[in-house]
């Protein structure tokens, strides 16, 4: 059997004990790499797949992470409920644009 490959560590901009720190992908993050990252580790931490302590409550960790985010009304919940200091890049409370003038002028 091939040796294990260590989960990279989780980004510095999720929230800890957040769902998007459970499956170590961005705020910014699109359904496509949320996915990718959750099938890669359900691989992983599958308790059929690995027999290491601890893989069963991970892997439910990443399931419920995964419902959360897979959803797009569930994120917009979870995003809403950190507050507006944990909005995403470019977007303001409640998922409207911020705008910035210096950046959206066209000289």
């Amino acid at each position: 059997m091939a040796a294990a490959v260590p989960l990279a560590a989780p980004p510095a901009f999720a929230a800890p004990g957040s769902p998007y720190e459970a499956l170590r992908v961005g705020r910014a993050a699109t359904q496509v790499e949320i996915k990718a990252a959750y099938r890669t580790m359900a691989k992983r931490l599958h308790p059929d797949a690995s027999r290491a302590s601890g893989a069963a409550a991970a892997f439910l960790e990443i399931r419920r992470a995964y419902e959360t985010l897979s959803d797009p009304d569930a994120r917009a919940r979870y995003d809403r409920s950190l507050g507006p200091s944990h909005h995403r890049p470019g977007q303001g409370v409640g998922g409207v644009r911020v705008r910035r003038w210096e950046t959206d002028q066209c000289w």
